[in-house]
């Protein structure tokens, strides 16, 4: 069967977040590893005929029915985006493994150890995850890994690592029960949402301050983490909980990497934007990746800060996998400007660090990682002005950028080039010669870099 004649359905946990004025819709799956999905107004409705099983090709007609538009120039516009919405599981055809997973192995009013199974908050085809109630009536989360391959791992990973990490930025443990296919554990309650949806005001706006607030506290928590010897290995916004007041949680650990604990070198994700360039390169060769370090987790890490700073990924990665494989391994990260966010030069050369392909070049801990984001957010995004200073962005990157500062006598090839982007973006925003001078010096030493490279490269 061809995937025009399979029925989709929407599942039960796709949310959306409407803009009130009539704009695009922010839509994700609950505990999805697929970042969020931005879709205009139009096209959330005709998703939303999805509620019911349908062909590809009849909820377009559905929907051009009910709005009067043209039929095939509708299907010819949307069809490409509703098989992209099938590949990251927003849509699930009806018979595969992914509307199978759909299907709860348990039910509410179930017991689980001393919780009662309340509501369903997600099911996957290797755990489901519900809201549940404790015999006092503390609310509580229940986590069931069933997977006969790999559960078993799944399960002994993340009660080892919560177990850790107790009184940390995790929940926790309440109850545990290994089971031959991996386990049951009853988890304290955490009221939050993804950390990048947390960003965003009740207008489905991303309000910056608060971003910057969620980066910082989100690199404070992997930092308490790290220092233990437990590295999470499974960073993305879904697995990071921000609530109202911006504290933040760490969950799922069934993929963590835990020092010292007779574990083994942990598994690895087979992709998604944050992973880090090593790993992509095996990935593209078919070779085993690399085991987990730090550098791996600072890269991811600094992949989710741009997201929750912008909304968007740093890389365009809406390609076939090795074509996004190969940007991971080689590309550089966009500028602001690119994905629709004002330029901040300060913090976009703080996280191409962070993204430097090679490890050496990134940040030494995700502590160091944070104090430098913490540092380069001091100046607002381009166009704003400091009400200290009196300074925009723009002119405190000249001032910053002088040959003979710290900056020049610190940079590598990423944030020259980065730096040399966003003096040119100054010089044309503004009409001032310094930024444009000072853009020539930074691109010049980038290019010198990117000689030296070649050279060593041919000797």
């Amino acid at each position: 069967m061809s995937v025009a004649d399979l029925e989709f359905r929407l599942p039960d946990d796709v949310d959306a977040v409407h803009d009130p004025d009539g704009g695009d819709v922010i839509v994700s799956r609950r505990g999805s590893r697929t970042p969020p999905q931005v879709l205009s107004s139009d096209a959330w409705a005709l998703l939303e005929l999805f509620r019911e099983p349908r062909t590809l090709a009849g909820a377009v007609l559905a929907h051009c029915t009910s709005t009067g538009q043209d039929p095939v120039a509708t299907l010819e516009a949307a069809f490409p985006v509703l098989v992209a919405l099938t590949r990251s599981e927003l849509l699930v055809g009806a018979g595969t493994d992914a509307a199978a997973s759909l299907v709860a192995r348990h039910a509410v009013g179930e017991h689980v150890g001393p919780a009662t199974l309340v509501a369903r908050i997600r099911v996957l085809r290797d755990s489901e995850l519900w809201d549940a109630v404790l015999e006092d009536g503390a609310p509580a989360v229940v986590k069931v890994v069933d997977d006969p391959t790999s559960g078993p791992e799944l399960f002994r990973r993340e009660v080892t690592a919560l177990r850790r990490l107790h009184g940390g930025p995790v929940p926790d443990l309440v109850w545990s029960e290994p089971r031959s296919t991996g386990g049951a554990l009853v988890l304290s309650f955490v009221d939050g949402d993804p950390v990048d949806l947390a960003a965003l005001d009740a207008r489905g706006s991303r309000d910056l301050a608060d971003a910057v607030r969620l980066v910082l506290a989100t690199l404070d928590a992997y930092a308490a983490v790290h220092a233990t010897g437990v590295l999470h290995g499974d960073v993305h916004p879904g697995n990071v909980l921000a609530d109202e007041h911006g504290r933040v949680t760490l969950i799922d650990f069934g993929i963590a990497d835990i020092a010292d604990a007779g574990l083994g070198p942990a598994p690895r994700t087979g992709g998604g934007e944050q992973l880090d360039p090593a790993a992509a390169r095996a990935l593209r060769r078919g070779v085993p990746v690399p085991q987990l370090d730090v550098a791996a987790e600072v890269y991811s890490l600094a992949a989710l800060a741009f997201r929750i700073l912008t909304g968007a990924a740093y890389l365009d990665l809406d390609l076939e996998r090795d074509d996004a494989l190969l940007a991971i391994a080689r590309s550089l990260p966009r500028p602001f400007s690119d994905v629709g966010r004002s330029p901040w030069p300060t913090v976009e050369a703080v996280l191409a660090r962070g993204l430097a392909k090679h490890p050496g070049d990134r940040p030494a801990t995700v502590a160091d990682l944070r104090d430098e984001l913490a540092r380069a957010a001091g100046p607002l995004p381009a166009g704003a002005t400091d009400s200290a200073t009196g300074d925009t962005a723009g002119a405190a990157l000249v001032r910053d950028s002088d040959v003979d500062g710290l900056a020049w006598a610190d940079a590598d090839e990423v944030t020259a080039a980065v730096r040399a982007d966003a003096l040119q973006a100054v010089a044309v925003d503004t009409g001032s010669v310094e930024a444009h001078d000072l853009a020539l010096l930074w691109g010049a030493r980038a290019a010198h870099y990117r000689a030296g490279e070649r050279l060593h490269a041919e000797g």
